[in-house]
């Protein structure tokens, strides 16, 4: 039970320092609000999230919708499925070995 709140208080410190931290009174660069910042709206597909069919087709493996993304994409999935498997397999072989 000590171990376990000591664990806890240590993790919550911690926790409230890096917020603490990561705000804008403690990092180098110096927040200066510019009055020059103009916002523009324009609905031509040209914004944050384009129109479907409005890019260009990848030129090299790290352009979107490249190879490397195409890759990570197959490991993101693949590797929740592989720790499921491992992990159905290795209760099979616990409750095979009590059952003997």
């Amino acid at each position: 039970m000590h171990h376990s709140f000591k664990f806890l208080s240590t993790v919550i410190i911690i926790s409230i320092a890096s917020v603490v931290f990561a705000t804008a009174s403690f990092s180098d660069e110096q927040q200066e609000p510019s009055s020059s910042v103009e916002i523009i709206k324009v609905d031509d597909g040209s914004g944050i999230i384009p129109k479907p069919g409005s890019g260009s087709a990848p030129s090299s493996p790290t352009d979107r919708g490249g190879a490397l993304q195409l890759a990570l994409l197959g490991l993101l999935v693949l590797f929740p499925i592989i720790a499921i498997a491992s992990v159905r397999r290795q209760a099979r072989r616990n409750q095979n070995s009590a059952n003997i």
